[in-house]
């Protein structure tokens, strides 16, 4: 380990370039050896889908600007226009889950925009008194500063000088309804299931309290970045939830992993609220989302095309019975993502969505 000018400082070390890899990890010494979990969960068609880096890159040859821009003719303004695409995404989109969609880039800034639309649909409705974010303990939303603030995983020291913003209310998951006035409530943000967490689901009872708030006027946000995409058999990743957000984020695996992207989507509740000449003042960094929006339509083709959320249970079963013959006993598991345990030590893995007999063979071998 070393530190590199021009670099952040603390350890750092070279990626091992000379390593070559397969479709699901790196070989070493000659052994093939798997990514457990697929870079955070972002490449669950592995490593090598060149079609869809083909795809981006045919398309951006043809189209290469950005996702937006204002065009004034004549010298009369005119309206915020969108590439094609944006459009075709969106559309797909609607037609999946029935919720309209906004792009940006990082799963950071989509939950700072559903607080946002949270905040502006509380607003046309007059209700300014909502201003108070409601989260739960051991969560984590991203980096930015307010999701610092909802957030308490992942981070140790994350504030430095800067003050706690205090419109944050973080609640334990067996909290009692009736101890919060959620009439100072604008929304409660929860992530489909919390890796800080450990993956342990939160109770029927616990979706049940969520419901009884929604019906109190409190906008409901599911963060569902890390679990979505495919990894509990659709590309929702909440759709099993016995409840329905008003507002949900997607990120990661959306995209299969090659380029950025992250949507924050909206029902139409939220919609048939916000006036039609809504200012969206979030700042501008979904404008080089077009990438992210091509990988994302075509990870959608395959999808369907080879439609391999019709095996999930399938492999889910199959990776269960992989970690206990290897002797590792399950801790947790929520569809794809597996937390396991031999005395001693811990793993984490995230199972590949079209994983083949050769990956369970290597992570057999592995697990010995």
């Amino acid at each position: 380990m070393r530190t590199y000018p021009g670099l952040i400082p603390g350890p750092q070390s070279l990626i091992w370039h000379e390593s070559p890899y397969w479709q699901y990890g790196n070989f070493v010494n000659g052994r093939k050896y798997i990514d457990p979990v697929l870079h955070l969960g972002c490449f669950v068609l592995g490593f090598e889908r060149w079609d869809i880096i083909d795809y981006v890159n045919e398309n951006m040859k043809r189209k290469p600007e950005v996702a937006e821009n204002f065009i004034t003719v004549d010298k009369q303004y005119n309206f915020l226009r969108l590439n094609d695409v944006a459009w075709q995404l969106a559309e797909q989109l609607y037609s999946m889950c029935g919720y309209k969609s906004i792009f940006a880039l990082s799963g950071s800034d989509a939950n700072e925009g559903a607080i946002k639309l949270a905040s502006a649909y509380q607003k046309q409705l007059g209700q300014m008194q909502r201003t108070k974010i409601v989260t739960f303990e051991n969560s984590y939303h991203g980096s930015t500063f307010l999701n610092y603030n909802m957030g308490d995983s992942l981070f140790n020291d994350p504030f430095y000088t800067l003050k706690k913003y205090d419109q944050v209310i973080r609640l334990k998951r067996d909290f009692d309804v009736n101890h919060t006035n959620w009439d100072e409530v604008m929304c409660v943000m929860v992530e489909t299931c919390s890796y800080g967490q450990g993956l342990a689901p939160n109770s029927k009872e616990f979706w049940s309290k969520i419901e009884q708030i929604q019906q109190q006027g409190v906008v409901v946000i599911l963060d569902d970045i890390f679990i979505g995409g495919g990894k509990t058999g659709s590309f929702v990743g909440w759709y099993n939830l016995p409840v329905k957000p008003d507002i949900f984020t997607m990120g990661k695996a959306i995209t299969g992993g090659y380029y950025p992207l992250s949507i924050t989507m909206y029902n139409s509740k939220i919609d048939k609220v916000l006036p039609t000449e809504f200012d969206w003042e979030h700042g501008f960094t979904y404008n080089y989302s077009l990438p992210g929006i091509l990988s994302c339509l075509k990870y959608i083709d395959i999808l369907h095309a080879e439609m391999p959320t019709e095996e999930h249970s399938r492999i889910v079963l199959t990776a269960k019975e992989t970690f206990e013959k290897a002797g590792w006993k399950i801790k947790k598991q929520f569809g794809t993502l597996f937390d396991v345990t031999r005395g001693k030590e811990n793993k984490f893995f995230v199972i590949p969505i079209n994983a083949t007999d050769e990956y369970y063979e290597v992570l057999k071998q592995n697990l010995i």
